[in-house]
C-alpha cells in the first residue's frame, strides 16, 4: 500500500528520522520544482548582495551585533528579573526627585518667541521701563438697544455692584483699580454722564440721542475724545447717519498687576464673573466677559474635564492589551503582564520628565502631551515583544525560561532599535529649532523614547519572564496563589485569535492577487496627490481663542467681541528711548502722523502725548501757565525747571487733560527729573483675520519706524505683547516645520538604512512613512485645522509613530524567504498583527476625546486619528503591496526567523511517495513525484505543504507534543488501507498560531488508528 506524504527535501537528505537517508528511484525529475528554482534564485541573489555590498556588510555586523547583545541582555534579565525590576523602579525614583523643581513655563516670550528674535531685548526693554502693571476685565453687554434708559439704568447697577464687591481680605476695588485722579479707571458709554448716578437715572430718549450725536465727545472724566465705534457694536443710523440706537457696548476695568494683590484681584474677579455669568440682569439680555484669569480658568477647567475622558481611554487601552497578549485560558490570560506595560510607559514618563525638569530644561503647556506620545510607542514596543515571544518554535519553547527570554529579545530587539533609535534621533535633531517650546518638547520626546526603550527591553522583559515562569508553573493568570494540576488542558479554541486567522487567511491571499495590488496603488497615489494639494492650501495662524473650550463663557465673548467689534485690531505701542526730545520735538511730531497715515492702522485710535501737549499748547497761552502745578495721579512735589520744554510739559501733565499721560513717560528722577527717558505712541492696527495680514501689518510699521532717524541719536520701535509675538512665531514657524520635517525624514532614512541593512528596503520604509505624513498633513485642512504651534508639534510627532507602523513590516520582510508573495503573506502574519494592535490601541486611548470641549485636545485626537489611519493604511496595505512587487531579496540565513532558516536549508523540493512495508520500518522506499494539485485523499495543495487541520477529537492522535500546541496543522497525511495496521516514521512541518513553520520529528514510529491519520 502506499501512503503519500509531503516534505521538503535536501539533495541527498529527506526529513525522515532527523535525516534518514533515501534512495532515489524511477530516474524522476533531479528536484528541478518551481519552488526549488526560487530558493536558488534568492538564495544566490543575497548572496550577490552580501559579497558585493560594503554597506550590508556593516549593516549584517550590527545587526548581528544588536542580536548577540540582545540575547544576553535577555538572558541576564530573565536570570536576574526581580534585581532588573527593583534596579529600573530606583534610578526612575531618583530621576523623578526632578519633579521637585516642577515649574510650567506659561510666558510667551520664554515658550513661543523664536531664538534671535529682535522682540527678545525689546521685550526686557519694556518691562524695565514700562512694566506691565494692569489687568484688563472686559465686559459685553447686548440688548435690544442699549442706549435705552432702561439698558443704560441697568448697566450703572452693574457696575455699582462691582464698585461695592467684598474681598476677604477687607480690600476692595477702591485698593486694587488703577486711577484717574481720585477715581477708578472703568470705560463704558457711562462715561458719558460721568458715572453720576443722579444724572443716569434721570436719562431720557432724547438727552441720550443728543449726546451720543454730538460733533466731538469727550470724556468729562479722562478728559480723552471717545470714539463711540470702538465702544458700541451694531449700531443704527437714521438717513443723517445720526445714532439711534445701538446692540452692544462694553465695560472695561483696569485693576493693579502686582504680586501682592494678584489673590485680591483674582478674588474680585471670580465675583464679577459670577455677576456677569449666574447672576445677571432682568432687564439686559445677554452679558458676556472675559477677565485677566479666564484663559488659565478656562483651559484647566477643559483639561480636568478631558482628563476624566483620557482616563477612561487608557483603562480601554489596558483592557484591549490583556485580551490581545493573551490567551483564553486560566493559565495564559495576561492581566498583570499588560498592567506591568503600562506601568513600563508610567515610569519613563517619570523618568523623563524627572531629567528633564532636573537639568533645568524648559517645561511649557505643550510638553503636557509627552505621556501620549510615550503611550502609542510603548504600546507598540509591547506588542511586538510578546509577539516575538508568541513565535518561538516548539523545540524552543520546551527550553529554559532564560533561553526563552534570550531568543525573544533577541527576534525583537532589532526592530524595537530600528523605531526607537530613529524616533530619538529625529527629535534630537528637532530639539535644534529655533522655536523654545518646539526644541524643548523634542527634548523630552528623544529622552522620553530613550528611556521607554531601555525600560521595555529591562523592566518589561523581567515582568515577562516571571509570566513565563508562572505559566511553567502552572499557576493561575488571576489568582496567582492558586496552581493547577498537570491534567489541566485549555478549551480546543484557547489560542484562536481573529487578527491571526485574519492576517493569514483573509488579508494576506487578498492583498497578493494583482488587480488588488492595482486598486491599492492607485488608491495611495491619488490620496497622496489630494492631500499634497491640500497641505499647500492650509492656513497657517495662530488663534489662541481657538484653546478656549467650546462653549465656554470665555468663547462666547470672543464670539460676541468678533460679532460687534469687528475692527478692533491689535493694540501697539511705539516706544522711544534716550533721545534728545528738545531736538527731535518736529521729527516726532512728523511720526506721529506718519503713523496716523498709514492704511494698517486706525487713525482715531492713535494717541500721542506729545500730540496732546502741542494741542493745549496751542489752546493755552505761556502767559496763562502761572499757577502752581498740582499732580493728583502722583505724590510727587514739582519745583521749576530750567529746560523750557520740561518746565512746560510737567505743567501739562499737571492738568486734567495731560494726567493721563503720566505712564507713557518715564524721566529720569520723579523728585527732580532732568531728561526724559522713555516714551509711549499708543494705536491700534485696522482688523486683520489671517496671519499673513497680521506679518504685513507688523513689517510695514517697523520699517516706517525703524527707518526714522533722529537728529543726536536715539531710535524708537514698535511692540505688541502678544500680537507682534504671535506674528515673530508664525512668521518663522512654516520654515520651521518644513526643516524640522525635512530633517526628520532624513533621519528615517539614514536610520533605517543602517538598521534594516538594505538600501531598496530603507528607501520603501521612507516613502511610507513621507506619505503617511503628508496625508496627516493635508488631513488637517479636511478636519479645518490650521497649521500652529500646537499643529506642528503634533506633526513632528506623526514621524514618530508613522516609523513604527512601516519599519516593523519592512524589517520582518527581510528576514522570511520564498517567493515575494510568500514573504508578504508570511511578514503580515508574523508582524501584521502587532502593528495593528498598536496603532488600535493608540487610537482606543484617545477616541473618547472626539467630543473633547477644548480645542487642544480635539486637535490632538484629530491628527492622532489620521497618524492611526494612514500609518496603518501604509504599513499594512501599501508597503506590503510594494514589497510583493519589488521587493529585495531576503537577509541571509544568520537573521532569518527560524522557520525561514529551516526552509533555507533546503534549495529544493519533491513531492515524494512513501512505500511502507508491514515489516521493518527501515524498509522503505522514496520515488519522486511532479508537483500535485491534490493528494490522494483529495486535500488542497497549498505553498508546496499538504495542509489538514488537526482534530485532536480523533482516537489515536495522542502525541502530546503535537496536542499541546495551539493550531496544529502537519503536512503528513496518510491514505489507504488500514487493515495490515502499517507503520510510519518521520517528521513533519506544523503550522503554528501565529503562521510560523516548525519542523517535528516523530518521537517514535506510529501505528494508525484510521483510514486518514491527521497527525
Amino acid at each position: 500500500m502506499y501512503f503519500f506524504v509531503r516534505f521538503k527535501m535536501t539533495s541527498n537528505t529527506a526529513l525522515l528520522n532527523g535525516g534518514m537517508d533515501v534512495k532515489r528511484m524511477n530516474g524522476g525529475p533531479s528536484h528541478n520544482s518551481t519552488q526549488g528554482n526560487k530558493l536558488h534564485e534568492e538564495s544566490d541573489e543575497n548572496k550577490g548582495c552580501c559579497g558585493c555590498t560594503c554597506l550590508k556588510k556593516v549593516s549584517n555586523a550590527i545587526v548581528s551585533g544588536l542580536e548577540k547583545s540582545f540575547y544576553r541582555i535577555g538572558k541576564l534579565v530573565a536570570r536576574n528579573p526581580w534585581k532588573t525590576i527593583f534596579t529600573c523602579i530606583v534610578v526612575c525614583c531618583v530621576a523623578g526627585i526632578g519633579l521637585m523643581r516642577w515649574h510650567e513655563e506659561t510666558e510667551y516670550v520664554k515658550v513661543w518667541l523664536p531664538r534671535g528674535s529682535r522682540m527678545f531685548e525689546e521685550d526686557l526693554w519694556v518691562k524695565a521701563n514700562f512694566p506691565e502693571r494692569i489687568r484688563y476685565e472686559a465686559v459685553i453687554i447686548e440688548d435690544e438697544n442699549v442706549l435705552s434708559p432702561q439698558t443704560l439704568n441697568a448697566m450703572f447697577d452693574i457696575f455699582k455692584t462691582a464698585q461695592n464687591f467684598k474681598i476677604e481680605d477687607g480690600s476692595s476695588l477702591e485698593h486694587l483699580c488703577i486711577k484717574a485722579g481720585p477715581i477708578c479707571r472703568v470705560n463704558s458709554i457711562l462715561e458719558l454722564w460721568g458715572y453720576n448716578e443722579t444724572v443716569i437715572r434721570s436719562l431720557t430718549e432724547d438727552v441720550i440721542f443728543k449726546t451720543v450725536n454730538q460733533d466731538v465727545i469727550q470724556s468729562p472724566l479722562y478728559r480723552n475724545e471717545i470714539d463711540l465705534e470702538k465702544i458700541l457694536g451694531g449700531i443704527q443710523r437714521d438717513n443723517e447717519s445720526r445714532i439711534i440706537s445701538a446692540r452692544a457696548t462694553t465695560f472695561f476695568w483696569f485693576i493693579k498687576r502686582n504680586d501682592s494683590s494678584v489673590a485680591s484681584a483674582e478674588e474680585w474677579e471670580k465675583q464679577l464673573i459670577e455677576l456677569i455669568n449666574d447672576v445677571g440682569h432682568k432687564h439686559i439680555d445677554q452679558m458676556y466677559i472675559y477677565t485677566a484669569r479666564t484663559f488659565d480658568d478656562a483651559i484647566m477647567g477643559a483639561a480636568s474635564h478631558d482628563v476624566g475622558l483620557l482616563t477612561i481611554g487608557f483603562a480601554f487601552v489596558y483592557l484591549f492589551l490583556t485580551f490581545s497578549i493573551g490567551n483564553y485560558s486560566l493559565l495564559e490570560h495576561k492581566i498583570f503582564l499588560a498592567m506591568s506595560g503600562l506601568l513600563s510607559i508610567g515610569m519613563a514618563i517619570i523618568f523623563t520628565y524627572g531629567v528633564g525638569l532636573g537639568t533645568g530644561i524648559m517645561f511649557g503647556p505643550i510638553h503636557q502631551i509627552t505621556p501620549f506620545m510615550l503611550l502609542g510607542i510603548g504600546v507598540d514596543d509591547m506588542f511586538v515583544i510578546v509577539e516575538s515571544l508568541r513565535q518561538l518554535t516548539p523545540k524552543e519553547r520546551q527550553l529554559p525560561v532564560q533561553e526563552r527570554i534570550g531568543l525573544t529579545l533577541k527576534h525583537a530587539g532589532v526592530s524595537i532599535t530600528v523605531t526607537s533609535v530613529t524616533d530619538i534621533v529625529a527629535f534630537g535633531i528637532g530639539g535644534s529649532t529655533v522655536i523654545p517650546s518646539l526644541s524643548t518638547f523634542c527634548m523630552y520626546a528623544a529622552i522620553g523614547v530613550l528611556a521607554l526603550y531601555i525600560l521595555q527591553a529591562t523592566f518589561f522583559v523581567a515582568c515577562v519572564t516571571l509570566d513565563e515562569q508562572r505559566i511553567d508553573s502552572k499557576r493561575n493568570a488571576c489568582l496567582l496563589c492558586y496552581k493547577h494540576d498537570d491534567n489541566y488542558k485549555p478549551s480546543k479554541h484557547y489560542s484562536f485569535s481573529l487578527q491571526y486567522t485574519f492576517m493569514r487567511n483573509i488579508w494576506g491571499p487578498f492583498l497578493t492577487k494583482i488587480p488588488v495590488k492595482i486598486i491599492v496603488i492607485l488608491v495611495a497615489v491619488a490620496m497622496t496627490g489630494v492631500n499634497i494639494w491640500s497641505f499647500i492650501r492650509i492656513k497657517h495662524d495662530f488663534d489662541p481663542s481657538m484653546y478656549l473650550p467650546k462653549d465656554s463663557y470665555s468663547q462666547k465673548y470672543v464670539e460676541a467681541d468678533r460679532n460687534y467689534f469687528p475692527n478692533d485690531g491689535a493694540f501697539v505701542q511705539m516706544y522711544c528711548g534716550k533721545l534728545d526730545y528738545r531736538q527731535n520735538f518736529n521729527r516726532l511730531h512728523e511720526l506721529y502722523n506718519l503713523i496716523k497715515d498709514k492704511p494698517s492702522v486706525q487713525s482715531t485710535t492713535v494717541d500721542f502725548w506729545l500730540a496732546s501737549f502741542v494741542k493745549w499748547q496751542n489752546e493755552t497761552s505761556n502767559s496763562a501757565i502761572s499757577h502752581t502745578i498740582t499732580n493728583q495721579s502722583q505724590d510727587i512735589s514739582v519745583v521749576p525747571y530750567q529746560q523750557d520744554l520740561l518746565h512746560q510739559l510737567m505743567k501739562f501733565l499737571g492738568t486734567e487733560d495731560g494726567r493721563v499721560y503720566w505712564r507713557y513717560i518715564k524721566f529720569d528722577d520723579l523728585t527732580n527729573p532732568t531728561k526724559i527717558v522713555g516714551s509711549v505712541l499708543t494705536f491700534r492696527h485696522v482688523k486683520c483675520t489671517t496671519s499673513i495680514c497680521n506679518i504685513k501689518a507688523m513689517d510695514d510699521m517697523r520699517e516706517l519706524v525703524d527707518s526714522f532717524s533722529f537728529p543726536g541719536g536715539g531710535t524708537c520701535f514698535v511692540y505688541s505683547n502678544p500680537q507682534y509675538m504671535f506674528n515673530e512665531t508664525n512668521k518663522v514657524l512654516k520654515l520651521e516645520l518644513y526643516r524640522n520635517l525635512a530633517l526628520a525624514a532624513i533621519c528615517v532614512f539614514v536610520v533605517t538604512l543602517i538598521l534594516i541593512a538594505n538600501f531598496w528596503t530603507s528607501i520603501l520604509v521612507f516613502i511610507c512613512v513621507v506619505c503617511t505624513v503628508i496625508d496627516v498633513a493635508g488631513t488637517m485642512q479636511f478636519w479645518d485645522i490650521s497649521v500652529d504651534t500646537a499643529s506642528s508639534v503634533l506633526l513632528i510627532l506623526c514621524f514618530g509613530l508613522a516609523v513604527d507602523y512601516s519599519a516593523h513590516i519592512g524589517h520582518s520582510f527581510m528576514t522570511h524567504t520564498g517567493s515575494k508573495n510568500e514573504r508578504t503573506r508570511k511578514t503580515l502574519v508574523s508582524m501584521g498583527p502587532a502593528v495593528f494592535s498598536g496603532g488600535f490601541s493608540t487610537f482606543l486611548a484617545f477616541l473618547l476625546l472626539v467630543n473633547s470641549i477644548s480645542y487642544g485636545f480635539t486637535l490632538f485626537f484629530r491628527i492622532f486619528t489620521s497618524v492611526v489611519i494612514f500609518g496603518l493604511f501604509h504599513g499594512l496595505v501599501f508597503l506590503p503591496v510594494i514589497l510583493s512587487l519589488i521587493g529585495p531579496a531576503p537577509y541571509n540565513t544568520n537573521f532569518l526567523s527560524e522557520t525561514d532558516k529551516l526552509e533555507a536549508k533546503y534549495s529544493e523540493a519533491a513531492d515524494i511517495a512513501l512505500r511502507v512495508h508491514n515489516g521493518d520500518i527501515n524498509e522503505v522506499e522514496m520515488k519522486e513525484l511532479y508537483p500535485l494539485k491534490k493528494a490522494v485523499n483529495g486535500s488542497i495543495k497549498d505553498n508546496g505543504l499538504f495542509w489538514k487541520e488537526f482534530d485532536s477529537s480523533v482516537p489515536g492522535n495522542n502525541f502530546e507534543r503535537c496536542n499541546s500546541l495551539p493550531n496544529s496543522q502537519c503536512a503528513l497525511e496518510v491514505s489507504g488501507s488500514n487493515d495490515n495496521n502499517p507503520r510510519y516514521s518521520g517528521s513533519y512541518y506544523e503550522q503554528m498560531s501565529n503562521g510560523s513553520l516548525v519542523q517535528i520529528p516523530f518521537p517514535e514510529s506510529h501505528i494508525p488508528f484510521t483510514t486518514k491519520d491527521n497527525v
